[in-house]
């Protein structure tokens, strides 16, 4: 996966797409006309989620008295449940409990790390964006997210992947589309075993057993429909 991935999400309001550096911006700018429109008297939290090095990210609107365990829970859906793992999050300087309200951990610049199971872990990142004044009924709102990755076969370069080999993880060759994961499983003994993934809109993709999240399900399936 050599090439330079494109990185794009869609503005829930508008249905427009933006670059992955663009969208945060657009979005706010939405939301500050919505808080003029609303006259809300409720803190929503604008929180950004992201990946270190990587292409994918999550846009929340998020409630100020909802609690940190509504994020994780919200987390685990759209990313990272599996096994039934532990997580939780961190920062250098304060405690952050899953009982702590959203609106006293997210201060505007605040930036804190989410890890989900504590064996093979999956790390992201929540950058607090501004606070607005809306009247939210719902606790989470997912206000953008990655399109679905144009990830290639690593073996005939033509077609998307739609499987990984977790044993050749490392190794140039481990994505495959369906023509050639049949191939590679003559090479490979372990890839219909056990090593055998599909290719998912996660950064928890060939890790552990996950295979999907339950919500948002157009932008986590197979790349290849």
């Amino acid at each position: 996966m050599t090439e330079e991935l494109k990185s794009e999400g869609k503005c829930l309001y508008c249905g427009k797409m933006f670059p992955q550096k663009e969208i945060g911006k657009h979005l706010a700018e939405h939301l500050t006309i919505m808080e003029k429109e609303s006259a809300g008297k409720t803190v929503s939290n604008h929180v950004h989620v992201e990946v270190e090095a990587g292409e994918m990210f999550l846009h929340l609107l998020v409630k100020g008295d909802a609690q940190m365990k509504v994020i994780d829970k919200f987390l685990r859906d759209i990313w990272l449940e599996c096994c039934g793992h532990l997580s939780a999050f961190g920062h250098k300087n304060f405690k952050v409990a899953m009982s702590h309200k959203v609106e006293d951990v997210f201060q505007p610049r605040i930036k804190i790390n989410h890890d989900y199971d504590f064996g093979t872990t999956t790390r992201v990142f929540l950058k607090a964006h501004k606070h607005y004044q809306l009247n939210l009924k719902e606790k989470i709102i997912l206000l953008s997210r990655n399109e679905p990755l144009k990830i290639m076969c690593s073996m005939c370069k033509k077609e998307l992947a739609v499987n990984i080999c977790t044993v050749c993880w490392y190794e140039e060759e481990a994505f495959f589309c369906e023509a050639c994961s049949e191939k590679h499983a003559e090479e490979c003994e372990d890839f219909n075993d056990y090593a055998q993934m599909p290719v998912v809109n996660s950064p928890r993709m060939g890790v552990c057993g996950y295979t999907g999240g339950t919500i948002d399900l157009v932008r986590d399936e197979p790349y290849i429909r």
